[in-house]
Parts: structure tokens; sequence; C-alpha cells
């Protein structure tokens, strides 16, 4: 009976420090950092560890790109909380048993990819290439928002010209002479003067 539970205790000690030591073996990453560039993404991603350039893997699946670190966990909410912008979509961590997996889903099909590893072994650094077609639609669709917002600007800066011009005119008809405050001519001043100055500004 003695040795019966002395021998379940050693099993379940041991069990534990297999564990913790399994635990151990794995390098932490996190901190992870999307830099969007005219033909393609630059990511650093930082890890607890040195890691081997053989243990990191990537591949594409239609608008995902996929690295995957094996040997490592990953800081999934350090990771899926990182600060991203067009044209990246959205950012997921999965972590395996034996390896953790980034993926990132993009506006614009990743070509070329390429991984390196900083002097010290501990950041990860991917360079992501979009296809000649992705590149040419992308900036397509810049050219099309920054046309959109000077579109924009124009109609409001028409807008309000047309408003204080027509505020101006209707107080200075009312106004006909009078000694009191002329509350539309002012107005209509104010609008033109902050417009004309603003339209200095952005030019």
């Amino acid at each position: 009976m003695i040795k019966k539970i002395f021998t379940n205790k050693t099993v379940i000690v041991l069990s534990i420090l297999i564990s913790m030591s399994y635990g151990e073996s794995k390098t932490l990453l996190n901190n992870l950092r999307i830099e969007p560039k005219q033909n393609g993404i630059f990511l650093t991603i930082q890890s607890s560890s040195p890691l081997k350039i053989e243990n990191i893997i990537g591949w594409v699946n239609d608008d995902w790109f996929y690295i995957t670190v094996h040997e490592a966990v990953g800081d999934s909410i350090s990771i899926q909380t990182a600060q991203y912008s067009y044209p990246v979509i959205t950012v997921e961590n999965t972590n395996a048993e034996e390896s953790t997996q980034i993926a990132l889903r993009l506006h614009g099909k990743i070509e070329n990819f390429e991984f390196y590893l900083s002097d010290n072994k501990q950041t990860i650094i991917a360079a992501l290439y979009y296809s000649a077609e992705s590149v040419v639609a992308l900036l397509e669709e810049k050219q099309l928002e920054d046309y959109s917002s000077y579109k924009l600007n124009s109609r409001l800066k028409s807008v309000f010209y047309l408003t204080g011009g027509a505020l101006t005119i209707s107080g200075v008809i009312s106004g006909d002479g009078s000694k009191g405050n002329n509350t539309e001519l002012a107005l209509g001043l104010t609008i033109l003067a902050c417009t004309y100055f603003y339209d200095l500004v952005t030019k």
C-alpha cells in the first residue's frame, strides 16, 4: 500500500516536471509590428530566445499569408492586437502543440516572401512582396481615394463660398444703412474669410 502511494506520487511529480520542462523549452513570440510598403509589407516579430531560421516557414493561400514557427508559442493577445492598417484586413494567431501560426489576411496577393533573423536571432524579419498586378491595383485605388477626397474638399469649399457670399449680400441689402448689428453680414464675411484661409493652407 505504501509502495503504491509512493509510486503514484512519483508519477504525478514527474508529470509536473516534464510539463514544466516542455513549456520552458518553447520560445515566446510577441510584439508583432506591421509596416505597409508600396510593393508589399514588412513584418517584425520579437522572440524570448534565439530562433533557428529553418524553424520558420511561410505560405500563401488566396488572400491569406501564413507564418509558422516551430518550437515556439505565440502571445495571442499581443499579436492579434497589433496595430495595422490597409491593406492588412485582419491578424490571427493559433498555437498548436509543437508550433505557432500567425495569419494575415490582406487586400492584395503576395507573390514572394523572404525571412531573416536579426544578429541576436531574437527578431524575425519578414518581407512580403505583392504581385505586379496587385501593386498596380493598389496604386489605382490609392489614386482614386485621393481624387475622391479632393472632389469632396472642392465641393465643401464651393458650398462655403456660396453660403458666405449669399449671407454677405443678404446682410448688405437688409442693413440698408442701419446702424444696428448686422448678424448676416458679419456671419457671411466670417465664412468667406475662414474658407479663403483654409483654401490657402490646403493648396
